[in-house]
């Protein structure tokens, strides 16, 4: 996913050239970072793009740079991270019905590049049984930018399950999380496409449920 304006890092992240196109830790971008990390044919597929449409020149751009292809898909619109990730996961489906799917936000930083392939396939392992799993990461402070994962019984290796999901807590709140053990919640996911879009299917049931009209006349 690489289709945000990165504002919160303005001016070096401008909406013209937002910052996972910026060679902002080293030579490259970490969009370039990104797909160079999920190369390695043995685990990875042919990378599916999601970003809008006034950066798909970019894409390219970087992706020649680093000898690399992709399926690119557009946003007509900008619409966060969960519809970026429904879009993918349909296109990855339609590619192959069993497909596994490895949501990642494009302007992550991951210093340790051997550790993050072992997550991935301990995350692979999980899914393929039918597991939503997000990764969540060892925090350094007690942050109020993140969200936070309450982890529960471990489920098999490193994998546990999840309690709850907070969000942005207070600073004090955020302390507290860190002495219980909390981690920050990456963002990033592994899923069968076919379980996580039937989870959207199911979301909508019940907001449709609480509002039928309003989903009558939206209904598509």
């Amino acid at each position: 996913m690489c289709g945000g304006a990165g504002t919160r890092l303005w001016p070096a992240s401008r909406e013209v050239r937002p910052k996972q196109f910026l060679p902002l830790f080293g030579e490259r971008s970490t969009f370039q970072d990104t797909i160079l990390r999920v190369s390695d044919p043995a685990l990875f597929e042919r990378p599916i793009v999601i970003t809008n449409a006034a950066y798909r020149f970019m894409v390219i751009e970087q992706l020649a740079e680093i000898g690399r292809e992709a399926d690119i898909l557009l946003e007509p619109i900008r619409r966060d991270s969960g519809p970026a990730i429904a879009a993918g996961a349909v296109f990855a489906e339609s590619r192959d019905s069993e497909a596994i799917v490895l949501a990642l936000a494009a302007d992550h930083v991951v210093a340790d590049t051997k550790a993050f392939i072992a997550a991935c396939r301990q995350g692979l392992a999980a899914a393929e049984s039918g597991n939503i799993v997000t990764f969540g990461v060892q925090p350094e402070r007690a942050a109020t930018e993140y969200g936070y994962i309450s982890p529960g019984k471990i489920i098999s290796g490193e994998v546990r399950s999840v309690v709850k999901f907070v969000e942005k807590p207070d600073p004090t709140t955020a302390a507290d999380y860190i002495k219980a053990g909390y981690l920050w919640n990456s963002g990033n996911f592994i899923s069968r496409a076919s379980v996580l879009l039937d989870e959207y299917r199911q979301r909508r049931r019940r907001k449709c449920a609480g509002g039928q009209r309003r989903c009558e006349q939206g209904r598509t």
